[in-house]
């Protein structure tokens, strides 16, 4: 990869939080009043008019005899000055619109377009201007695209995700993260942070029962799985993901015998699967569910809990599992939540 692109790796804002505090630390500090801010406006739209006819000359002879290249350069300049001084008064449509014109300018100037796009990215997200917000955000990613970066494009859905995963857009945040693990994958250099995008996607659809957590969040846990069992460093937290993925297919396939049939192709790829305590915890659910006893799968689920720790996902896969059961009058379904902690 070029020079040029390792350095825009280097100054790639993060979408969740690095942008947000440089640009409002810097609207913080000087906080204009009034009067400064009418001053502002004026002087951002002399800046603009100005950088516009150099953009488009139309019939100024000065400007037409000038240079393409000159002349580009000049308006990115020129915009850049307005869109600073709109940012300041709050305009953010204005400034991103500035902002968005330096990265054309730049781009038709073989520049490097990515820090302009991330500041009208972030002024049209303050303006509440989606559109051309998702427009500046996918015309980055795209020039990220067209460089070979797909890391930084990772990283900043990644980021974006995370952001949206804060605010409680979980839909949103499962997009950003799946287009994420995309990016990369085709990077193939980054094999760690793919996993972390699919442990992700996997809680988050599990968790907030998204309509493709059935297809996808089985097949991602058994993928962790095999990527972990690959290394000796990790090969043991393998039996946990078979493990979650065990238990989704017996939730999600409504059928216990399901279980059963990835329990022993787990046995089969993995030989100490079966010593471990998760592949005990599968076998007595799967039981359990083919018994439909509720009361049993209490005390299992109680008993494991008092010698595992349990994260977030496998605590709402096993509730999940104990509502199948209610849900179904099998034997047991007054279940208390209080009796799984």
């Amino acid at each position: 990869m070029e020079k040029e692109s390792n350095n825009t790796n280097n100054s790639v804002y993060s979408m969740s939080k690095t942008l947000d505090n440089n640009n409002n630390s810097v609207i913080n500090q000087l906080k204009p009043d009034i009067k400064t801010i009418e001053q502002l406006n004026r002087e951002a739209y002399t800046l603009k008019k100005k950088a516009d006819n150099k953009f488009n000359p139309g019939c100024c002879l000065d400007t037409l005899c000038t240079s393409k290249t000159k002349r580009y350069e000049e308006a990115c300049e020129l915009y850049k000055k307005a869109g600073d001084k709109y940012k300041i008064c709050g305009q953010w449509r204005m400034a991103g619109e500035c902002y968005d014109n330096c990265a054309k300018m730049q781009t038709s100037l073989k520049g490097n377009p990515v820090p302009f796009y991330q500041d009208s990215f972030f002024c049209y997200s303050r303006s509440n201007s989606i559109n051309n917000s998702s427009i500046a955000f996918e015309k980055m990613n795209s020039y990220l695209e067209r460089q070979g970066d797909f890391y930084q494009a990772g990283k900043n859905n990644e980021n974006l995700a995370i952001k949206n995963e804060n605010e409680e857009k979980y839909d949103k945040a499962i997009d950003y993260y799946l287009q994420a693990y995309k990016y990369y994958e085709t990077d193939g250099n980054h094999e760690s942070l793919k996993i972390n995008m699919e442990k992700k996607i996997a809680e988050l659809m599990m968790i907030y029962n998204h309509p493709d957590a059935p297809e996808k969040v089985p097949r991602m846990l058994e993928d962790i799985g095999n990527n972990y069992l690959k290394k000796s460093l990790t090969k043991y937290s393998a039996q946990d993901y078979y493990g979650k993925a065990i238990l989704s297919i017996i939730y999600y396939s409504n059928n216990a015998s399901e279980g059963t049939i990835y329990i022993n192709k787990y046995k089969n790829i993995d030989k100490s699967f079966e010593e471990s305590t998760i592949y005990d915890l599968c076998c007595k659910i799967v039981d359990c569910m083919e018994k439909k006893d509720g009361n049993k799968l209490k005390v299992v689920i109680k008993e494991y809990k008092e010698i595992c720790d349990t994260d977030e996902f496998m605590d709402n896969i096993l509730n999940k599992l104990v509502d199948k059961i209610s849900v179904n009058n099998y034997n047991g379904n007054n279940i208390e939540e209080e009796d799984l902690k």
